[in-house]
């Protein structure tokens, strides 16, 4: 038998809830989740200084990159430019508020807090100073990550230009590379910062410096040994792991509200699948854009702007619209109601596999943000008058409802709600089997 008197050499995989003895890798490599294959601890060299001048960098890039055009459509004698904070107020202007109210948030209001954020954090750390308001940054900066959508919008940039390029002439400006180099920063900010080790740090030398740890005792002899076993419970934000009697109260580190599984999962996931049912169809059936040409106007629908770059040969284009903005939100609907309905009874020889899945929707679900990002540009970019212009149509509403209401699906879905049945069976069965 192994035991520990707290909680400094466990983890607790947050998928699975499989209890495991804590395994410090070497910098660079990574150890993952022997049961579902989540990725549980990175080490990363030099995290909070890098992270520090990435911030730096990203902050002084935010304002050319949002006020600068990023470029100008000529034809004709036409011509017209666009700024992103352009790209959104022709949005509210033509009364689509909800869709302006997203793009506005998940362009632009969203980077610059999660900018903002890691900035004070890494700068704070750097310093080797722990004011008790860096969990509150840290909490709501997990919590925001997965809505700024800074490289969605640069793809839906590449898309336009590839659209447009053999009707118009295309001029580059400082704002387009501003942007571009605003998303580097920021992909590498996520790449660089070492959760674990910066919750480690405010935990260590911060909010928590004077209090005691947590006492427990782990039996690892047993083939099958998970955190609700042994009366565990993991943070869903910042993974710590405390007793099971916490159950509704504060976590000691981040502050948020510690359950042991997430309360309602099944119920919130079902209901906002079926909203998102709801909204696919008219998401689909109406026109997204129309386009004013000489007085006449042409509306096209989702599947009709993927037809055209068929049509025009730009297959890799056509097919990624078409993944984004179809795969994707059925994919996550149809996924979400697999791991919904087969939650009970228990089925583990595909446990591993609908965990994997269920890692995939709640990635991929902000990519289909793509086909309103690039509406957003045409509408700017495409204003020439009579002679034409691009407007947003009744469809964009119903999409961003369907992106929403499946991001939102994924985040209240608990995949741990899959493993206890079959834990349980499974624990039943060990224990059958060494009986006398």
């Amino acid at each position: 038998m192994e035991s520990t008197n707290n909680n400094s050499n466990i983890i607790i995989c947050p998928d699975c809830d499989l209890l495991l003895t804590e395994q410090k890798p070497a910098l660079g490599y990574s150890i993952s989740c022997p049961r579902c294959g989540k990725r549980l601890r990175k080490r990363k060299k030099d995290s909070v200084r890098r992270t520090f001048v990435l911030s730096i960098t990203g902050l002084l890039m935010y304002l050319p990159a949002v006020l600068l055009p990023l470029m100008t459509f000529e034809s004709l004698g036409f011509s017209d430019s666009a700024t992103v904070i352009e790209s959104i107020v022709n949005f509210y202007h033509n009364g689509y508020h909800f869709v302006s109210l997203m793009v506005f948030l998940s362009a632009l209001i969203f980077p610059l807090l999660l900018l903002v954020m890691i900035f004070v954090l890494s700068f704070n750390l750097h310093r080797h100073h722990y004011p008790a308001y860096l969990r509150t940054l840290f909490k709501y900066y997990i919590h925001l990550e997965d809505w700024a959508m800074l490289e969605v919008y640069l793809l839906g940039v590449l898309i336009t230009v590839i659209k447009m390029v053999d009707s118009s002439e295309i001029v580059y400006h400082a704002g387009l590379f501003c942007f571009t180099s605003l998303v580097v920063i920021s992909i590498a900010i996520s790449t660089t910062i070492d959760k674990q080790y910066f919750w480690q740090l405010i935990e260590d030398k911060g909010v928590l410096k004077n209090s005691p740890p947590t006492p427990m005792a782990v039996d690892f002899t047993s083939k099958l040994t998970t955190g609700l076993q042994h009366k565990l419970i993991i943070c869903h934000t910042c993974e710590k792991i405390v007793a099971a009697h916490s159950a509704g109260k504060s976590c000691p580190r981040c502050a948020t509200k510690i359950h042991s599984r997430l309360p309602g999962a099944i119920g919130k996931t079902s209901a906002l699948i079926l909203t998102s049912i709801l909204f696919i169809l008219p998401a689909n059936l109406l026109p997204i854009m129309k386009v004013d040409f000489l007085g006449v106007t042409d509306e096209s629908t989702i599947l009709d702007g993927i037809i055209y770059f068929f049509q025009h040969g730009s297959f890799f284009i056509g097919f990624i619209i078409f993944t984004a903005s179809i795969l994707v939100p059925v994919f996550k609907i149809i996924g979400l109601s697999i791991l919904l309905f087969s939650t009970r009874p228990c089925a583990a020889r595909f446990l591993r596999k609908k965990t994997i899945m269920y890692r995939w929707i709640a990635f991929i679900g902000r990519w289909s943000m793509l086909d309103i990002f690039v509406i957003a540009l045409l509408v700017a970019l495409v204003d020439f008058g009579f002679f034409t212009s691009v407007h947003v149509a009744s469809a964009a509403t119903y999409f961003c409802l369907v992106v929403t209401t499946t991001m939102f699906a994924a985040i209240t879905f608990d995949p741990r709600i899959m493993w206890d049945d079959c834990t349980q069976s499974q624990s039943k069965s060990i224990l059958k089997k060494h009986s006398p």
